[in-house]
C-alpha cells in the first residue's frame, strides 16, 4: 500500500488486505473528531496562485458588478400589432344593426364602442349584414368601417377586421378595443 498514484491516492493490489487501510482511515477520522490536527505529511499541497476564500471578496464582487454593467442587455423587439391582436379573446359582446339606417347605425355603433370600452371589453362584434335585402346594396358596412377608422384615430380602437377577412363576404366587423394605455401599435 506504499504505492500512490499521481493524485496521491493509495494503489491497492488484489492480494492486499483492505481492512487495514480502512482501519487506519477510521483512526484518522476519530482524531479529527477529538480535535487532533493531522500531520503535515497527509495534507494536500495548495498551488501558490490559488485564491483564499476570504481574500479580497469585496474587490472580486465589485469586479463582477463592473463586468455586468459593461454589457447592457438588449431589449426584446416589440411585438407587432397583428401578433398582439391574435392574443385578444374572441368577441365578447355583439351589436346587431339590422334594420338601422346609416345615421342611426353610426350613432348606435359609436355609443356601443364607448360603453364596451368603459366596461372593459377587449373584443367586440358589430353585425352590419351584407345588404342582400336592400335595394341600394350594403350601406352599413361602409358607415361602421368609417366609425371604426375614426375611433382608431382617436385612440379608442387598436384595430378592426372583417369577420371573413373580406368586406363583401362578411356581415360583421370585429373591433379590438384599446384597454391599455401603453400599446405600441
Amino acid at each position: 500500500m506504499k504505492k500512490r498514484n499521481k493524485q496521491g491516492l493509495p494503489v491497492f493490489h488484489s492480494d492486499e488486505d483492505f481492512l487495514k487501510a480502512f482501519e487506519k482511515k477510521s483512526l484518522d477520522e476519530n482524531d479529527e473528531k477529538r480535535g487532533v490536527r493531522p500531520s503535515v505529511k497527509n495534507t494536500i499541497p495548495r498551488p501558490e496562485n490559488e485564491i483564499e476564500p476570504e481574500e479580497d471578496f469585496e474587490a472580486l464582487l465589485e469586479e463582477s458588478f463592473q463586468k455586468s454593467r459593461v454589457k447592457p442587455l438588449k431589449k426584446p423587439a416589440p411585438i407587432p400589432p397583428e401578433k398582439r391582436l391574435k392574443r385578444y379573446p374572441p368577441p365578447e359582446k355583439s351589436l346587431d344593426l339590422h334594420g338601422y339606417n346609416a345615421i342611426g347605425a353610426e350613432v348606435r355603433s359609436r355609443s356601443f364602442i364607448h360603453s364596451c370600452k368603459q366596461q372593459g371589453f377587449f373584443t367586440i362584434r358589430i353585425i352590419v349584414g351584407k345588404g342582400r335585402h336592400s335595394d341600394q346594396g350594403a350601406v352599413l358596412p361602409d358607415v361602421v368601417e368609417d366609425v371604426a377608422k375614426d375611433m382608431k384615430k382617436q385612440g379608442l380602437v387598436i384595430g378592426f377586421d372583417w369577420e371573413n377577412k373580406i368586406k363583401s363576404k362578411s356581415g360583421a366587423l370585429i373591433i379590438y378595443l384599446k384597454q391599455f394605455e401603453r400599446f405600441d401599435g
